[in-house]
């Protein structure tokens, strides 16, 4: 059934994929007209008159007419006009069912818009929201839930896979995520807010988990304010948090080498110092590190050689450190290594393995093979520092010296 979300004057807020078929709506919603465009037996100011008579009776309206889709070819509809909320005079859900459609018949479908609302006509008011979401209807009195196809589909389930009990569908939330759906939940159904809302992921029929986001808000209550029933929608937001992963990594992350960028570095140091402030011990440490002669490196091999030397060297530092270490690239040559939980002597041991093993493992590179060192200077995080900065400063000056005194060697800096 094509269905439309309108507002009092008309403004097609939302379609559901029928109307948009139906009425050849383009994917630019800027694009799409009022609602009385497509009604050709009515005027904006009348759709405005059977809007306000859905509101001052109290109970949906409906009416035959003639329509069009967006291109001019013209069917006949009856158009059922409905509050799309009992508590809103401005917004109103519209359904258009065919009067030559022999679907109608053949479905026996329930009128939804007779007096009072039916079972599936609160389905059908998110379906409309959903536009190929999942939808579901839980009857907190016997905590049956009733999910649609698509719902099942989204996890992977077939109808007899998943029964009606919402003690399954909380089995299936991923545990790290299950205080946050109980806890949106309980605030809704104790009407401190007015949706439920929350992000979580799924365990699919397969084994892995999905990323879905739940709506819902509840329907109907008792006479004492106590819920009754809750519907809502289920999506599929994995694409979503995909995107929104790459994002994240490409802001905290550099191109060439993968590890983390100065911006992201000089952010987990800020949050390093803060804890060192108001509990020094265990310590924390920092390495600067530099490549030693890598513009020699550039200009006898060229920048592609010098970018697969940088590679290199990244990836000969993972694998030196433990998963908790912080390693970044923040300029051209130049790295640093944030160590939580690190003395300035178990720093020390860490820095010369490394160093050790940049010399024995040269980068190998189309045109040569090419032998890198390195130059490393360290310090301790220390509670006076009044930021990352004069950290840096300190590890700086300790990394100058190692350049200094003949490069390829490690340099304590005193605080």
């Amino acid at each position: 059934m094509p269905l439309l979300s309108v507002d009092i004057d008309g403004t097609i807020l939302e379609a559901n994929p029928l109307a948009r078929d139906r009425l050849a709506l383009p994917e630019d919603r800027g694009q799409w007209p009022d609602l009385s465009h497509f009604l050709l037996s009515l005027d904006a100011a009348e759709l405005v008159d059977l809007m306000e008579s859905c509101c001052h009776r109290s109970r949906p309206q409906q009416l035959r007419t003639k329509c069009r889709d967006i291109n001019g070819h013209r069917f006949e509809v009856t158009v059922h006009l409905s509050r799309l909320d009992a508590d809103s005079d401005r917004y109103f859900l519209c359904a258009l069912t065919e009067v030559d459609d022999p679907r109608e018949e053949a479905t026996g479908l329930p009128a939804p818009w007779a007096d009072g609302l039916t079972e599936s006509s609160l389905r059908w008011r998110f379906a409309l929201f959903g536009a190929g979401d999942g939808v579901w209807d839980w009857d907190l009195e016997s905590n049956d839930v009733v999910y649609c196809a698509r719902f099942r589909q989204i996890i992977g389930f077939s109808d007899a896979e998943l029964d009606r009990s919402f003690e399954q569908w909380v089995s299936l939330v991923h545990p790290d995520d299950l205080r946050g759906f109980s806890g949106a939940m309980q605030e809704h159904l104790r009407g401190s807010s007015p949706h439920y809302i929350c992000e979580f992921r799924m365990r699919c029929k397969e084994g892995g988990w999905k990323w879905v986001l739940a709506r819902g808000r509840v329907a109907r209550r008792d006479e004492n304010g106590q819920p009754l029933r809750v519907v809502g929608t289920l999506s599929d937001i994995g694409a979503r948090k995909k995107l929104e992963y790459e994002l994240r990594r490409m802001a905290t992350t550099d191109f060439l080498t993968g590890l983390y960028n100065r911006r992201h570095f000089i952010s987990r140091m800020a949050d390093e110092l803060a804890r060192i402030r108001r509990r020094p011990n265990p310590p924390s440490s920092l390495l600067m590190v530099d490549l030693d002669y890598f513009k020699s490196i550039n200009d006898t091999y060229g920048h592609s050689a010098g970018d697969l030397v940088l590679q290199h060297f990244a990836d000969t530092l993972r694998s030196c450190l433990r998963r908790m270490d912080l390693p970044a690239r923040t300029g051209g040559e130049e790295f640093a290594v944030l160590l939580p939980g690190t003395t300035e002597q178990e720093a020390l041991i860490l820095a010369e393995r490394l160093r050790r093993k940049v010399k024995s493992t040269p980068a190998v590179t189309p045109g040569a093979i090419v032998a890198v060192t390195v130059s490393i200077g360290i310090t301790l995080l220390g509670p006076e520092d009044s930021g990352p900065d004069a950290t840096l400063g300190r590890a700086d000056e300790a990394l100058y010296r190692a350049k200094n005194n003949g490069r390829n060697q490690v340099v304590l800096a005193p605080l």
